[in-house]
């Protein structure tokens, strides 16, 4: 009977351990489990770093998994790599790329899709473009500094509309705004202008933004301004996210 008791309660004792090893939100796989968890998911976010990760990297990794735990369509993993003894998950790395002189190194699985999108991070490795990253290749809802998720909405309705229907959704957002506070009024000016301006010029309109305000962010701007554009980059890339045709279809309701 002690027997019995005891074997279960070790058994509960290692698992526990195993967990406190596991950031907050990210699963820790090996390969033995990678395929099998990674295949269930639709989008696998996954980082591929020594056995004991730590650092500002590593801390954007866990933050970005912390903010989508409620994206249940998406998995946030880890890949723990040791370089002595058995060298565990050594092998299952460098299939992608990943050795112990360019960690940490991410890797976005998508269901059905034999080769994963690397994570360039020459923009910075923060849990914005983390965020940012698997917002432009799955199409699934992650929030960015400055958009408002309701404005998300409106701005992927006023995509899939046509003619007459965009204006009507032009003025949906033009009510919603009166609702904001002074921080998210600005925002929706943001959504309006763009709105407008697509009705204007065209669906084209969002590329040619695009890659004119990242010119300027590439030139001499104050930290200020470089805040401002981002914004502007951010609330962008969710009407690009319908005009892309991502490999996730964006949900109907965000």
């Amino acid at each position: 009977m002690l027997r019995n008791f005891v074997l279960p309660v070790v058994f509960l004792a290692v698992l526990s351990a195993s967990l406190a090893n596991t950031s907050t939100g990210s699963v820790e796989l090996d390969e033995i489990s990678f395929n099998k968890v990674i295949n269930k998911f639709e989008a696998s976010l996954v980082k591929f770093d020594v056995a004991f990760p730590y650092g500002d990297k590593h801390d954007a990794f866990v933050a970005l998994a912390k903010d989508s735990k409620d994206v249940d369509e998406l998995l946030i993993a880890e890949v723990g790599v040791k370089d002595y003894g058995e060298k565990d998950n050594e092998v299952l790395a460098k299939k992608y790329g990943a050795t112990k002189d360019n960690f940490p190194v991410v890797r976005l699985f998508l269901k059905g899709k034999n080769d994963p999108i690397p994570f360039d991070d020459s923009q910075g490795f923060t849990t914005d473009e983390l965020r940012r990253f698997v917002r432009e290749n799955t199409g699934l809802y992650l929030s960015l500094p400055g958009c408002v998720r309701n404005l998300d909405k409106l701005a992927i309705k006023f995509m899939k509309a046509k003619g007459e229907n965009r204006k009507k959704v032009l003025k949906e957002t033009e009510e919603l705004q009166k609702e904001f506070s002074e921080k998210e009024a600005k925002s929706a000016k943001i959504y309006k202008t763009i709105m407008e301006k697509i009705i204007e010029k065209g669906d084209q309109f969002i590329n040619t933004e695009h890659e004119r305000v990242k010119k300027i962010l590439s030139g001499k701007v104050s930290d200020e301004k470089k805040k401002e554009i981002g914004i502007r980059i951010n609330i962008l890339q969710t009407f690009h996210l319908y005009d892309k045709q991502p490999n996730i279809p964006t949900k109907e309701d965000l």
